[in-house]
């Protein structure tokens, strides 16, 4: 337990961190991006969730292709992905599933979990910076909105909308390797 809210209060620092360094770039223009998404990095992010979420039992199912590759920094996606998968986790019921697919412009990665959902008229308003849909629930409301700022700096996007397993997709787009 001290682990978990160890390596939760470390990702927010980071979290705080990379959002001001961020705050400095001009939007128009993204740092250099280079290719480093692959299956494997994917579902080594999973293992560290499930061991996270252990005492809930979440199940975290990863069906990526290792031929798809995006064009973002490594501690940017991974960031990214982190609070998605995190938020999926800490809203299951029981499971979790990721899935990628692409061609040869963009790679979107969904993510899937089976909770309660989010009513739409709100999913604008959590990827705003500050805004939490539960607010008795643990979190600072700024991750969906650093996944957000992010995305688009890569000229990419973040979408959210109802999962088939019941709960909240979401949905990461960025650009290809090959674009």
């Amino acid at each position: 337990m001290i682990r978990a809210f160890a390596w939760k209060a470390r990702c927010v620092v980071i979290r705080s961190e990379n959002s001001v360094a961020r705050s400095t770039f001009d939007n128009s223009s993204p740092p250099d991006t280079i290719p480093l998404f692959t299956a494997s990095d994917l579902a080594g992010l999973a293992r560290t969730l499930r061991r996270l979420y252990a005492d809930r039992g979440i199940a975290i199912d990863v069906r990526t292709a290792s031929t798809h590759f995006v064009r973002a920094g490594r501690e940017d996606l991974d960031e990214m992905l982190g609070n998605l998968l995190d938020n999926a986790c800490k809203w299951a019921r029981s499971r979790v599933a990721i899935e990628s697919c692409g061609n040869d412009r963009t790679i979107t990665i969904v993510v899937d979990d089976d909770g309660s959902g989010l009513d739409p008229s709100m999913r604008d308003a959590v990827l705003q910076r500050g805004v939490r849909a539960d607010e008795a629930a643990p979190g600072s409301g700024f991750g969906l909105a650093i996944v957000r700022d992010l995305a688009e700096l890569y000229g990419g996007s973040v979408a959210l909308e109802d999962s088939p397993l019941g709960g909240l997709r979401a949905s990461l787009r960025l650009r290809s390797v090959k674009d």
